[in-house]
């Protein structure tokens, strides 16, 4: 091959791989967010876990989920659809572990079960066949890991089987569970430590569904978020998708396209 048009092809085979763009809006390092189950807001806003959300970051007061039961809700925020009504579907569509996943580099997303095991219509990351670096178990594993075993850009879906995440138990012991989450984040040097362009990780937590207009908590919170802040921009679970897309510079995904990102948490 001419060395002319070997360069040319080089070139096109380089410059044609996905990279991250320069996203306009990139707000975050890395992501770690969190739902709980069946609760809307005003049944829960009280709770000091929540309070604490509402302090130290940004709450998002009108913000809805967009179905029922609670697979099409999961599937929604990680993938901007719910692809039908089932609990799960199990099949791959693209998700923002999927999209993710094909950057260079690569932002690997890892899925944490904070207390017993994640229902499988609770993890869409599984439901969706989405690429998912490490799956660990219990909060002493996530916090060794935030200990020094997370790449600086990373994705982390944690969870809670139904008896901690509000869908069985009692709302004390989830209240608790996303309390020891909030400690846990806030003493790790990676989630409170900046990257070379002053992005902090942040962590999203909602609900998955509400009752019947399906208003839900939701609220971001972490170092690079406005405290104190409540918004009543509407949202969804789309938005929140578009978020993460945005974050990292790509097109949005599915019916997200057509929802705006969630652009008042950021300092």
């Amino acid at each position: 091959m001419h060395r002319r048009a070997f360069l040319g092809w080089a070139a096109a085979a380089v410059f044609g791989l996905p990279r991250r763009a320069e996203a306009r809006g990139r707000w975050w390092s890395s992501l770690v967010f969190g739902v709980f189950e069946n609760h809307g807001f005003d049944e829960v806003a009280g709770l000091p876990s929540h309070r604490r959300l509402a302090r130290e970051g940004t709450v998002l007061a009108r913000y809805s989920a967009v179905a029922h039961p609670s697979g099409p809700n999961y599937r929604a925020l990680v993938s901007g659809a719910t692809w039908g009504t089932a609990q799960t579907i199990e099949t791959f569509h693209p998700s923002i572990a999927s999209v993710a996943a094909a950057l260079v580099p690569p932002i690997p997303t890892f899925v944490y079960h904070l207390e017993g095991e994640i229902a499988r219509r609770h993890n869409p990351f599984l439901d969706l066949r989405a690429p998912v670096a490490g799956v660990r178990h219990g909060l002493a594993a996530l916090r060794s890991d935030l200990a020094g075993g997370l790449p600086p850009a990373a994705v982390l879906y944690v969870g809670w089987d139904d008896l901690n995440n509000m869908h069985d138990g009692p709302p004390a012991r989830a209240d608790q569970n996303l309390s020891a989450l909030l400690d846990t984040l806030a003493a790790s040097a990676w989630f409170t430590t900046p990257d070379r362009e002053g992005r902090y990780p942040a962590l999203f937590f909602c609900y998955d569904e509400g009752r019947l207009a399906n208003r839900v908590f939701a609220a971001w919170w972490g170092r690079g978020v406005r405290r104190g802040r409540v918004s009543q921009v509407p949202h969804t679970h789309y938005g929140f998708c578009r978020t993460v897309t945005d974050n990292l510079g790509l097109p949005p995904l599915a019916r997200a396209a057509g929802s705006g990102p969630i652009t008042e948490p950021w300092i």
